[in-house]
């Protein structure tokens, strides 16, 4: 009975493997080269006879680079040592390499590549298959400059974070990034500068690292090196984006009151215990104690010990003689230090049931918590295919604009 439980969940996680993969398959075709161009080319085989046939000359934007995609109608083989070069209708050359070969195509990364020019590529080391000596390809292939201006890249959202002290900048549509991009400038609605640079830069979404950033403050951010995919020429983006005010959810978590006699001198201490470390000034800072009617049993004088999530303050007087006055706020769930039904509640609540769920396919589908079954190929099968659907599925989603299936493949296939 185990085995046949064992081979159900192993048919199961097999049959969501390939019905994501008769999606992809018919997803990708559609929108995997939306950002290539397809070429005007010729192509021309050193020697007679045997001649490579080229079926289509792409240009693509691998990562922001611009990439050769040459599909071949033949089957080839490639040289261990083989090399290309690249030059364009003005003679120059072009540094360039062989991204990638296989046996039907083959990827030209041409850093440097501009717009508005034919370009000849010579591929030393390729042959047909199936005949002797290596060839010497030619392609001669134009590349036509985009008709529109303006880099028109448009920010989608922008969010901040203080810990990091970074602003990340998601863009609505890919976009491309010159070699020497750079912020030109960062103000803040006061008029002050700050310095700052891009920490990561993608292709859809950017890092901009802001030194010495400061809370309740509106930032405009200007970016020099960008354009959208598609545009003809570099450009300045400009970005505003807001640090909102840091809230003080510092709280008492615990309170505790203690009489303690030293060579016969009573010492009186309240220890406050806080939810989280505090910072304070020497010789500026200071805890004062007072009763419901407003009797003072310290003042500013007062010698109060610092530590990291806690404070010490010794009292002119004792508190109810042989009582020790303990709150504690240890539960969580009772006591988070968030007010409820707030918005910053209802936002943290949101994100704890999406850990749950993460937290439960990890267990589950991973193998982490348990196994389904003692064979271990079968288990290492699970967590292979596991991992493989998931990642399949993160891939459709992503395609088809729909980011709300990533973790889920049953609502996807719907």
């Amino acid at each position: 009975m185990k085995i046949m439980n064992t081979h159900r969940i192993f048919a199961a996680k097999l049959f969501s493997l390939l019905l994501a993969v008769f999606v992809l398959a018919g997803i990708l075709p559609q929108t995997a080269f939306a950002d290539s161009r397809r070429l005007e080319f010729t192509a021309k085989t050193s020697g007679t006879g045997n001649s490579i046939q080229v079926k289509r000359v792409s240009l693509d934007y691998e990562d922001g680079v611009p990439e050769f995609e040459v599909d071949f109608i033949s089957r080839v083989t490639w040289k261990s040592s083989a090399k290309v070069t690249v030059k364009d209708n003005k003679g120059k050359s072009y540094r360039a390499f062989l991204a990638s070969r296989d046996s039907d195509d083959c990827d030209i990364s041409v850093p440097s590549l501009k717009e508005g020019r034919t370009y000849t590529i010579v591929i030393n080391g390729i042959k047909r298959r199936g005949t002797s000596g290596y060839r010497k390809l030619t392609i001669k292939a134009k590349v036509p400059a985009q008709k529109t201006g303006k880099s028109n890249v448009k920010v989608a959202k922008v969010t901040v974070d203080e810990d990091k002290s970074e602003i990340d900048v998601k863009f609505t549509t890919n976009v491309l990034w010159k070699s020497g991009a750079k912020v030109t400038s960062i103000k803040d609605n006061k008029g002050k500068t700050y310095k700052g640079y891009l920490a990561e830069m993608d292709d859809d979404d950017c890092e901009i690292y802001v030194e010495n950033l400061k809370y309740d403050r509106t930032y405009t951010i200007k970016i020099s090196g960008i354009k959208a995919v598609g545009s003809g020429s570099y450009g300045t983006v400009t970005i505003t984006a807001k640090v909102p005010a840091r809230k003080n959810n510092l709280y008492v978590r615990k309170a505790e009151y203690d009489e303690d006699y030293d060579d016969g001198r009573a010492e009186y201490t309240v220890t406050f215990e806080f939810n989280k470390d505090i910072a304070f000034e020497y010789g500026k800072s200071y805890v004062i104690v007072r009763d419901q009617n407003g009797s003072a049993y310290s003042s500013s004088s007062s010698y109060v010990d610092w530590d990291d999530d806690e404070c010490e303050v010794h009292l002119s007087r004792p508190l109810t003689v042989g009582t020790t006055y303990t709150y504690e706020n240890m539960e969580f769930r009772m006591f988070p230090g968030i007010q409820r039904d707030s918005d910053e509640w209802n936002s943290l609540y949101k994100i704890r049931t999406s850990i749950e769920r993460a937290i439960n396919h990890f267990k589950m589908n991973m193998c982490i918590a348990g196994r389904h079954t003692r064979n271990h190929k079968t288990t290492k099968a699970d967590v292979f295919l596991a991992g493989i659907a998931s990642q399949l599925t993160v891939i459709v989603s992503y395609r088809m604009h729909c980011p709300e299936y990533i973790r889920s493949l049953k609502p996807l296939v719907v």
